[in-house]
């Protein structure tokens, strides 16, 4: 084991001490197939709420997370948060505001049904080790996407898209919501605003037909990127050799 699991007392039972699992399941897990008897434990005496927010945090540490999980964990995070520290959260019943949060920890000028909590985005990006915005953002994904359009986005390639879930999190109406986040998810729309417009009701603009221009700078790229670095060299070094308009040279970077 290269780090401890972590357990908590929960009640006696007799003389002896029963244990709660709090983090390292998969630690644990792996030494029971091993057949091991003793395993390296951490014992912290936590209530269910401490003990829940220890649980999230190696969840938020954990690589791999999607933009939708990470929301979803910073979200219950702020739950378990509020009840640790109520001196902390005023409720005030602020009315939600539209458009982008101020430099502010008053997560309710841009969460609908999140209290001011202040100190929270802040002191959640120092215990992660990530920037303050990272923890709104994904407050804002999180408390924005309704229950239907989560479950749709979840497990696809959206749910890993930062920007498109901020996007679809932006949209007030759920219904229309859901029916872009669909849209995306079966590739319909390319983009959001198709989404959207598809969402609406209506078929988006067909793609302008290519330009011979683009038809040749497309194939260009698409040789020069399978190209080895001395067929690169070679491609400049022909290129050195033409006539070029005023002012226009060729020149080589060591990122080409």
């Amino acid at each position: 084991m290269h780090q401890p699991i972590l357990v908590r007392p929960l009640q006696m039972d007799g003389d002896d001490m029963v244990f709660g699992l709090v983090t390292g399941a998969h630690r644990h897990a792996a030494a029971t197939k091993l057949g091991w008897i003793d395993v390296e434990c951490t014992i912290r005496n936590l209530t269910d709420d401490q003990a829940r927010m220890v649980e999230i945090d190696e969840n938020l540490v954990r690589r791999g997370l999607t933009a939708l999980e990470r929301a979803v964990f910073v979200s219950e995070r702020l739950d378990v948060w509020a009840k640790l520290h109520p001196e902390r959260v005023a409720e005030d019943g602020a009315a939600p505001k539209r458009g982008r949060p101020a430099n502010s920890d008053k997560l309710s000028q841009f969460l609908g049904d999140v209290p001011p909590s202040m100190g929270f985005s802040a002191e959640t990006a120092a215990d992660l080790g990530v920037d303050k915005r990272t923890v709104e953002r994904a407050l804002v994904i999180a408390r924005g996407l309704s229950a239907e359009t989560h479950v749709r986005v979840a497990g696809t390639k959206i749910a890993k898209n930062e920007g498109l879930l901020r996007q679809l999190a932006a949209v007030p109406d759920k219904a229309e919501q859901l029916r872009a986040a669909e849209a995306l998810v079966t590739e319909k729309a390319k983009s959001f605003p198709d989404a959207l417009v598809i969402a609406s009701g209506r078929e988006p603009a067909p793609p302008a037909p290519p330009r011979p221009v683009d038809e040749t700078v497309a194939a260009f790229m698409a040789i020069w990127k399978k190209a080895p670095p001395t067929h690169r060299a070679a491609i400049l070094h022909a290129l050195q050799g033409e006539k070029l308009p005023g002012a226009w040279a060729v020149m080589e970077r060591a990122n080409v």
